[in-house]
């Protein structure tokens, strides 16, 4: 709580994190935007979270807690 509240009395600090969290919404509209292009494919089984209507937005640029069963089975068979 401390680091957050001397991040926001920082002004150079405080337009670094404005300016990350916008370039990583960027990001992730300009995935969106390829994927429906078709550049990409999600292979996630359909009760993943990245299949939810808000959060697919962020499929591309959040690449951890994906859920595809084939894909788990296909590691632990390489292990």
């Amino acid at each position: 709580m401390l680091v957050f509240v001397s991040m926001v009395r920082n002004p150079l600090s405080s337009r670094f994190l404005q300016a990350m969290i916008l370039g990583y919404v960027l990001l992730a509209i300009f995935t969106r935007m390829q994927e429906a292009r078709g550049a990409y494919t999600c292979g996630c089984d359909e009760d993943c979270w990245c299949k939810r209507p808000g959060l697919s937005l962020f499929r591309w640029v959040l690449p951890r807690w994906h859920k595809n069963e084939a894909l788990s089975a296909w590691k632990a068979s390489q292990a």
